[in-house]
């Protein structure tokens, strides 16, 4: 999974922005963040998913931050996908690292998020999805994904408060020898994603607290099958290049029409193009002259023939 951590420099900002442009009245509260998953046996070389989940009584929230740890000897982890999540502003890109054994990320819910709708049967209190292999074992082994202590919700209620929290871990019984019936559940997920990426837009800003106060475009869509892979962006007839949102322009005099590419797990794309205004201008001012020396000409020929005349 591709990333530029640019995000973490502004984590907080965002943080107090999404409790105070959200917040409502506050009343008791209790959240259980847990896993499911479709089995809980598997074998070596098995890529299996397990869905991080949260359930809410009495109350609404608007940011979640977790920290998750796995059992590093017998379990690798191949990607977190984001892909159906509650979290549509993602104040820290999921970071994984498979040398400390834990997935860390905090997300918002712009307007809140108050628990499954009754008669949903989609279940729609997703957070998102680890995908893990199981190593190679030496002998049968418990593996075990757990939310560290320090995760944690936020309430909608304007104050960004921290409500009560209840955590249940997930284990999975590992084989040794690989299964006749090989399991990659991630990979038979991609396979059928034939869906590109939302259709999203791209916006220029200019902020003197951020990119020294030069021009830079922000974007951001969803992929509700397997989730966003990267995202590329071109300028005029540059190459493309891998990048986040937000992009600090190379082109600073907004003269080069924008493209930004959103790919998703299963390689399907989207791709946006954007005009800058300035460029616009400038082609309008191109034509209105054009039209200008035009209106001359015609003019000028048709003295010309009644002085003929």
């Amino acid at each position: 999974m591709k990333k530029i951590n640019l995000q973490f420099k502004i984590k907080n900002y965002y943080l107090l922005l999404l409790f105070i442009l959200f917040g409502l009245p506050s009343a008791a509260f209790g959240a259980v963040l847990y896993f499911s998953s479709a089995n809980n046996i598997y074998h070596e070389g098995d890529v299996f998913i397990v869905e991080a989940r949260i359930n809410i009584q009495d109350e609404c929230i608007n940011i979640v931050e977790a920290d998750i740890s796995f059992s590093q000897d017998v379990l690798e982890i191949v990607d977190f996908s984001k892909a159906n999540s509650i979290l549509s502003l993602w104040v820290s890109s999921p970071l994984i690292s498979q040398e400390t054994a834990t997935i860390s990320f905090a997300g918002g819910i712009p307007g809140g998020y108050c628990g499954i709708v009754p008669g949903d049967l989609s279940e729609s209190n997703l957070i998102g999805k680890l995908v893990f292999k199981v190593k190679e074992l030496f002998q049968t082994s418990i593996a075990n994904v757990k939310f560290l202590e320090n995760s944690r919700v936020l309430l909608n209620d304007g104050f960004g408060a921290s409500g009560e929290l209840e955590f249940k871990d997930a284990s999975f019984t590992l084989l040794v020898g690989q299964s006749e019936d090989f399991k990659n559940e991630w990979q038979e997920q991609i396979e059928t994603d034939l869906v590109p990426p939302e259709l999203f837009e791209v916006e220029i800003n200019k902020n003197p607290e951020m990119f020294e106060n030069k021009y830079f475009i922000v974007f951001s869509t969803a992929d509700k099958q397997t989730g966003i892979d990267y995202y590329e962006v071109k300028e005029g007839k540059g190459e493309w290049i891998i990048a986040q949102s937000p992009y600090l322009l190379k082109d600073q005099n907004l003269q080069s029409i924008i493209k930004v590419k959103a790919v998703d797990q299963a390689d399907n794309q989207v791709i946006i193009e954007y005009t800058p205004l300035r460029r616009q201008l400038t082609f309008l001012a191109i034509f209105l002259i054009l039209c200008v020396i035009i209106f001359w000409w015609i003019l000028k020929n048709i003295k010309k023939r009644n002085i003929q005349n």
